[in-house]
């Protein structure tokens, strides 16, 4: 038995109300239709394969998400009628994006029907040659695939969390996982290496890496996991974008290790909830405009990147290419390679900072480290110089203050603390210290005009 059944059961509109101002796209020039926009359809496969004798042997059953565009009426577009109504003066663009998600699951159908006929066709060996006796007790054989959550920004992003379940015989059945992000102003699916901004430190993957990687670990310790998982389980959680499934959710990210991955099979899958304010700020400012988070997300997550740009001027080494030999000035020092990716002569750095900074206090950071960073035969090289910070900074906690639209301050409360001799560790103080960081919107995010970072 096969059967095709398109379910609306999980339509979901994309023209939810965005948190800023809604940036024209191709939904905005569809003309004479009107605004078009994404719903999401789940697509239902059902099949049976049977003995000869008509013995269920197995049975599939696979959802699988389709994008339907649907006007403001409701009505399901169809190009091949609206092009002409319109004098064809649709901006194809989402019918691009519509065409590349469906096709992939269409793959991914493709590739579920044949495994499973695969494991059909063994299935029928084995019945044949009554080698088991789950068929001849009225069970048989399963695969399926469920849609498990679907999350969706206006327009913009869609990430989409499903489950699979198999049991081909055996002492118990098994379950994996499989998620899709998909950039819906592009048209492409996202990979982890995507999400992060190859042209700053807060950009690279391995920094996003480091941001969920951490999170996960405090995870494991708080909950004091380490002892049911497998002793190399930390190698698994620094390399999850290849051991991990990822998905986006109204709250953060979602990060799922198998089983087998990081823990025996009773302990189960293991599921990571990431919040957005761990690791917003490593993402590239693309990715976090598909996510559409409040004003204040962003400018704290712009805050964020600030503090380490600040850092490479008055605290830390900036990041370095050892790779590359050092070259040794006039005056006999070891610089290094510059470490970023498409930051590779002064003006780039410059222009990097200028996203951030205003001009002013730009030249304020170099006036203060005028031998940080270097240009030497048209490459960036940097002096290695780090220093400590300030342990009397006990805690803090950040706001933002807005005194306009587009204007406003950061406000960094500083908490006070003490060594104490008699509990042998920092205790604090009850003072706190409180900064501004004022700032003005520019393209979306965050251009600071003074940074008195206290560390």
């Amino acid at each position: 038995m096969k059967k095709w059944m398109m379910l609306l059961c999980c339509v979901l509109a994309l023209n939810l109300a965005a948190c800023g101002a809604k940036e024209e796209g191709a939904a905005d020039k569809v003309g004479a239709q009107g605004a078009l926009h994404f719903e999401v359809a789940t697509q239902v496969y059902e099949n049976e394969y049977k003995a000869d004798d008509g013995t269920v042997l197995m049975a599939e059953r696979y959802e699988l998400p389709m994008l339907e565009l649907r006007t403001e009426s409701g009505e399901i577009y169809t190009p091949a009628e609206n092009v002409t109504a319109n004098g064809g003066a649709v901006d194809t663009s989402q019918l691009t994006a519509q065409n590349a998600f469906n096709t992939e699951m269409n793959n991914v159908l493709a590739g579920l029907q044949s495994d499973a006929a695969q494991v059909a066709s063994e299935a029928k060996e084995l019945y044949a040659e009554g080698g088991s006796s789950t068929f001849t007790e009225g069970s048989f054989w399963t695969s399926e695939l469920t849609m498990a959550q679907t999350y969706m920004t206006e327009g913009k992003l869609l990430s989409i969390a499903a489950e699979g379940y198999t049991y081909y015989g055996g002492v118990h059945p098994n379950s994996y996982s499989r998620a899709w992000n998909f950039d819906l102003t592009t048209g492409k699916f996202l990979t982890a290496d995507d999400l992060a901004d190859e042209s700053s430190r807060y950009g690279d993957a391995s920094t996003f890496q480091r941001a969920i990687y951490w999170q996960m670990l405090n995870e494991v310790e708080e909950k004091h996991m380490a002892d049911v998982y497998f002793s190399d389980y930390d190698s698994y959680l620094h390399d999850f974008p290849t051991f991990a499934t990822l998905n986006f959710t109204e709250d953060g990210l979602t990060v799922t290790f198998d089983q087998y991955i990081i823990a025996p099979y009773a302990v189960g899958p293991q599921e990571f909830q990431i919040p957005y304010d761990s690791f917003f700020y490593t993402l590239s400012r693309h990715m976090q405009s598909l996510l559409d988070m409040p004003k204040e997300t962003v400018v704290l997550a712009d805050y964020r990147v600030t503090e380490d740009l600040w850092a490479w001027f008055h605290m830390t080494t900036p990041p370095m290419d050892n790779s590359v030999p050092m070259v040794e000035d006039n005056d006999g020092r070891d610089y290094c390679r510059f470490g970023l990716m498409n930051i590779n002569t002064m003006e780039q750095l410059r222009t990097l900072l200028r996203a951030h900074v205003t001009e002013e206090l730009m030249n304020e950071w170099f006036a203060y480290s005028p031998d940080r960073f270097k240009e030497i035969d048209g490459k960036l090289y940097v002096l290695s110089a780090d220093r400590g910070s300030d342990t009397s900074i006990g805690g803090e906690s950040l706001r933002v203050e807005w005194s306009g639209d587009t204007a406003g301050k950061v406000i960094q409360t500083i908490d006070r603390q003490d060594w104490n001799d008699e509990k042998n560790t920092f205790v604090l103080t009850g003072e706190q210290d409180v900064y501004e960081y004022p700032f003005t919107l520019t393209d979306g995010h965050a251009v600071f005009s003074a940074f008195p970072c206290p560390y």
